[in-house]
């Protein structure tokens, strides 16, 4: 990549040139197959819709939005706003209408992409006068209901991207080339809306050069070839795929290939298997709860023959000692490989990010064979600071602070922070927020709290304002307790309190199908998930487990008792954001009176340990 670039189209049209007859694009068909563009065909077809653009009036600075989900049709709507000089807003697909009708009307857009008659009738359960803006609407699928076609057109001027393209660009591509030509590095490229766990979402502006440092950056790291296929699932609203997943690919000419869905990403790596992917920790947990189930359900010898692989695989490729033997290549034939082929087979690395990933998952993943590199950053820095090189991954690390970004660690709280070309110039329509986001001297503020190892590996130890202060002054970090605890099989999501109290609990969501056969067994198979909250057998069972989990803790950060959730935390309860990230507010009104009554009963004894409260996969 040439490192002198204005904009994230020229960089695009350079791997035109260069790749220009690969595959570029691949999108899931009906009939179970793929279409695929070339690199050639994804920019012509960005082209066209660039020049529709301008035909309804798009020109540079003007705000458009994209409301879809990861398909092909997003970079090429993503490409073709920005070639215009004009600035992408996404929006999360599972945002409700309340929280659509915001960011359109903060962030002034004039038009908005739409993938489908879901998402277009949000716009229509919008109020007129709350998104006055709005002029234009384009629909990304064809089959969209015609009542709300005829609704929308009442409203807005309304395209469809399936005749954008069948038509001719009404612009040449000469034309079209000196637009985009005029856009600088310090041109915004997009406005991203924060999914914060707390509050209104904020609108990060992220110029052309903000993108291509990090881009600039990730690149000397993270070496994409030709040859390499990734498979993209995450949501491309969120700027880690954008950018790992979407402008790292296309810089270096790799194939995208675009997954189904998140319930039918197992087929997809069987059909299109990856050479690397992104992802975030989530996807590996689950791939490692179900390896330890198919483990805990099978024959001793199996469970056995597993144990040894496991702990081989540890010795030699999670802590370099030993040598591989015919052993070990049996231990690999017979267990690992189908660990890999899971995944499809041919995966060589996977980027990790988007939350912190649990070290047990990557010491797994890593037994097994396959390069996991965990990194680290947030929207505000476009987004990686830091990730780790295949060559030499340390796990419980992200990895080092990319070329082109200074860091540094405040001597007051230990908060991370950093600045460079990446950084966000701030928040839109938001000055304050903007002030309060940076340093006098100009360095952002991360919120993180973090060190740095003596190899100069970066640590991320939790979020500043997640710290526990206990009533006794006591501080406790969540993240590493949260992280233990989700190791137990039977807990699936973790919330842990006591701000301002004398001990630490927590919140607990119950994994479904382990709990619910434990209840049978103990005949209360009746009982509905919302039933379990008061269910005393249960509870006590759930703290045996947790408090097992965590004797490697100090005792004040053990958490003492627990509230066992009515239901698990969703995006569409509003308990986590887009990006799967617990929002401790809403989380804490929903159980305020069941946290005020844990609290102020007096009948706290300590549980008794349990000694099955192991991972399967430990056993």
């Amino acid at each position: 990549m040439d490192e002198t670039l204005n904009n994230l189209v020229e960089m695009l049209e350079q791997s035109v040139q260069r790749f220009a007859d690969r595959p570029a694009l691949y999108d899931p068909k009906a009939d179970g197959g793929y279409r695929t563009w070339t690199y050639a065909q994804l920019w012509k077809d960005v082209h066209k819709i660039a020049a529709h653009l301008q035909q309804v009036g798009v020109k540079a600075g003007d705000k458009v939005g994209l409301i879809a989900e990861t398909r092909a049709f997003w970079p090429m709507a993503d490409f073709a706003i920005m070639s215009l000089g004009a600035c992408t807003v996404p929006v999360y697909p599972s945002l409700p209408a309340n929280q659509v009708a915001h960011i359109v009307h903060h962030a002034e857009m004039r038009g908005i992409f739409v993938q489908n008659g879901h998402q277009l009738k949000k716009l229509l359960d919008i109020p007129r006068e709350d998104i006055p803006n709005l002029d234009f609407v384009v629909l990304l699928e064809a089959s969209v209901d015609d009542a709300l076609k005829t609704a929308a057109r009442d409203r807005f001027e309304v395209y469809e991207l399936v005749g954008w393209l069948e038509q001719a660009a009404p612009l040449s591509e000469q034309e079209w080339k000196q637009t985009w030509q005029r856009v600088s590095r310090e041109d915004l490229a997009t406005i991203v809306y924060t999914s914060g766990t707390t509050g209104l979402p904020k609108g990060v502006m992220l110029s052309h050069g903000n993108l291509l440092a990090n881009v600039e950056g990730i690149r000397r790291v993270i070496k994409p070839q030709p040859g390499d296929r990734t498979l993209s699932y995450l949501p491309l609203s969120h700027i880690f795929e954008r950018t790992a997943g979407q402008f790292i690919p296309l810089d270096g000419g790799a194939s995208i290939v675009y997954s189904r869905g998140f319930s039918k990403i197992q087929a997809d790596f069987l059909a299109m298997p990856p050479t690397l992917f992104t992802t975030v920790p989530r996807l590996l947990e689950k791939v490692y709860e179900q390896v330890g189930k198919t483990v805990a359900a099978g024959p001793a010898w199996k469970r056995n023959l597993f144990k040894n692989a496991l702990a081989s695989g540890m010795k030699i490729r999670v802590e370099k000692q030993g040598k591989r033997g015919l052993g070990f290549a049996l231990y690999d034939r017979l267990v690992f490989k189908t660990i890999r082929d899971a995944l499809g087979g041919r995966v060589r690395m996977v980027i990790v990010g988007g939350a912190p990933m649990p070290k047990y998952a990557g010491e797994f993943f890593t037994a097994a064979g396959l390069t996991v590199v965990e990194g680290y950053g947030m929207t505000e820095t476009a987004p990686v600071v830091a990730v780790n090189s295949a060559d030499a991954p340390v796990l419980g690390t992200v990895g080092k602070v990319l070329f082109n970004v200074e860091a540094a660690i405040a001597k007051e709280d230990g908060e991370l922070l950093v600045r460079g070309e990446s950084i966000t110039r701030g928040y839109y329509r938001n000055v304050e927020a903007t002030k309060e986001a940076f340093t006098e001297d100009g360095w952002f503020k991360t919120g993180d709290v973090a060190e740095f190892t003596p190899d100069g590996y970066l640590r991320i130890t939790d979020r500043k304002k997640n710290l526990i202060v206990l009533s006794t002054g006591k501080k406790v970090t969540p993240a590493p307790i949260e992280a233990e605890i989700l190791k137990n099989p039977y807990i699936d999501q973790v919330l842990l309190l006591g701000q301002g109290y004398k001990f630490v609990s927590a919140l607990v969501v119950p994994n479904e199908d382990l709990i619910g056969q434990w209840l049978r067994s103990r005949g209360k198979g009746g009982l509905s998930f919302e039933q379990w909250a008061d269910e005393p057998s249960l509870k006590a069972f759930l703290l045996e487990q947790m408090t097992a989990t965590v004797q490697g803790f100090a005792k004040f950060e053990q958490p003492k008792k627990l509230i066992v959730a009515r239901e698990p935390f969703t995006v569409e309860n509003n308990m986590l954001t887009p990006t799967l990230k617990v929002r401790a507010r809403n989380v804490l009104e929903a159980y305020e009176k069941e946290v005020e009554q844990l609290y102020t009963q007096d009948d706290y004894e300590a549980p008794r340990v349990a000694a099955s409260a192991t991972n399967p996969l430990a056993q």
